[in-house]
């Protein structure tokens, strides 16, 4: 049906806002066995990365191109896939928006 574009607004902002606390918390988790460090990162990119990109591909043509799409679609799932593949090696967080080129 027709999506109200306040809602998917906020379900865009929530997401990222809950993906950078997250990303926030297990960046700084240490996962010692590789083998187990990489079942859990290929675990969460199976679940995460397809539903992240339906929900882009089917929702992003409701923003207007340039400065609205970049708003509220912070993150490509490219970027998803990369700040996953950095989790578990307690690292120090760094600010995951500003990052991207």
């Amino acid at each position: 049906g027709k999506v109200h574009k306040p809602v998917l607004k906020e379900r865009f902002k929530s997401f990222n806002s809950l993906f950078d606390e997250i990303h926030k918390t297990q960046s700084s988790w240490v996962v010692k066995d590789e083998q187990l460090q990489s079942e859990l990162r290929v675990s969460i990119s199976a679940v995460i990365i397809p539903a992240y990109r339906s929900f882009v591909a089917r929702f992003a043509q409701t923003f207007d191109p340039g400065r609205q799409t970049e708003k509220y679609i912070k993150y490509q799932a490219e970027d998803i896939e990369t700040y996953i593949d950095e989790l578990f090696e307690g690292k120090p967080h760094q600010s995951i928006g500003k990052r991207r080129t």
